[in-house]
């Protein structure tokens, strides 16, 4: 099964809002919840550079990784983003 870009901002997106990654606090584990076949993917690639380039993720070199965090001045575009397209009814 294969996931359009769109299908994995939301992932993302749902990730680091539910685990409050905003700001300057960052994670590494970015990619850990997506499966594995599509974690070095390319269409993986091009939906973390398309959140980067839109100022919705933070990336901070760390260690060996890139680790991100979501940008706290576009909390009203993300959390809009979020409650229409990420949020389920179990969050």
């Amino acid at each position: 099964m294969s996931f359009t870009k769109e299908e994995i901002k939301q992932r993302i997106i749902r990730k680091l809002v539910k685990w409050k990654k905003w700001g300057g606090a960052h994670t590494e584990n970015i990619l850990n919840g997506l499966p594995s076949h599509i974690r070095g993917e390319k269409v993986t690639k091009e939906a973390l550079k398309e959140l980067e380039r839109d100022g919705w993720i933070l990336p901070a070199k760390k260690t060996k990784e890139i680790h991100y965090s979501l940008n706290p001045e576009k909390t009203a575009e993300i959390l809009q983003f979020y409650e229409k397209y990420c949020k389920q009814e179990n969050d």
